[in-house]
């Protein structure tokens, strides 16, 4: 466990280099692509593209990704796929905010989808299931989700903060943790659905996305069953990837089928862009599969 909580891989190789059976995955909770900051909305949306368009992704998997319902307006959307080469996209809803943006979970490929399914865990909580045709005879699924958070307000965020700097008291927070009980039995009973779904793929598999969880959590364990965990293979330090309240949450993840992929490379990059911080990792379909 010590290996998913803490990532000792300073002194590894990452091999980034594209090869005929190798792909490249970000998965990324982009927050609303900054909608929810109306004064810096559009230099974020922006920032945002111009950093997944430099990363370039084969794959790209974008939770709490917004797009206007109005398709003239979605310019960011545009030039990741001009950029890009996507082929194909998908997007779930998760909910309409305004009755303008469409909020939700978003996966672009450079290649063929083959299959597309979206299973519902919970009240505005999804399973995006993703057949990706690598190659003709390669094939990969892919599982993208974003589990039930502790939906906390701003002002409760910056109360935490605070609390850090001790110039808060812990009166307010029992009613806090009330909330948060319930929001980790709620994650623990989408992960057993996640779980008994990600088990039949025929397919090699990789399950990522805003886990809102820890490594250690009965949702980050369920889920993982026997799939290998990217950040552990190749992750460095703490692996940060939510930027706010406590300095050491590891809460997106990448899984994946070790026994049928090797993982080449895994990176996670630092931004304030959103809340959380991008994970990128480089797959190679193993010989026979």
């Amino acid at each position: 466990m010590f290996a998913a909580t803490f990532g000792y891989h300073y002194f590894s190789e990452n091999d980034w280099t594209k090869s005929a059976n190798s792909f490249k995955l970000m998965s990324w909770n982009t927050h609303g692509m900054g909608i929810y900051i109306p004064s810096q909305e559009k230099q974020l949306a922006k920032n945002i593209t111009e950093l997944i368009i430099q990363q370039n992704p084969d794959i790209l998997c974008l939770p709490e990704f917004s797009v206007n319902v109005d398709p003239s307006k979605n310019k960011n959307l545009r030039q990741l796929i001009n950029n890009n080469g996507y082929k194909e996209y998908r997007i779930n809803t998760d909910h309409i905010l305004n009755k303008k943006v469409v909020i939700g979970t978003a996966i672009l490929s450079k290649f063929p989808i083959a299959g597309y399914k979206v299973y519902d865990l919970n009240t505005e909580i999804y399973l995006l299931e993703c057949d990706i045709q690598v190659k003709a005879d390669k094939k990969v699924r892919i599982y993208v989700v974003h589990l039930h958070s502790f939906m906390l307000t701003d002002k409760e965020k910056a109360y935490f903060e605070r609390l850090k700097k001790n110039e808060e008291n812990l009166k307010k927070t029992k009613p806090l943790f009330t909330r948060f009980n319930e929001a980790y039995v709620q994650r623990g009973l989408e992960a057993d659905k996640v779980a008994s779904i990600i088990e039949k793929s025929p397919y090699p598999a990789i399950v990522c996305g805003d886990f809102n969880d820890l490594p250690y959590s009965y949702t980050y364990t369920t889920i993982k069953g026997k799939l290998a965990d990217a950040f552990a293979q190749k992750g460095r330090g703490m692996g940060r990837t939510y930027n706010q309240i406590i300095p050491t949450l590891r809460i997106d993840h990448v899984l994946f089928n070790e026994d049928r992929m090797k993982l080449k490379a895994f990176k996670t990059i630092r931004t304030s862009l959103s809340d959380h911080n991008p994970v990128i990792a480089n797959f190679e379909f193993k010989q026979g599969n």
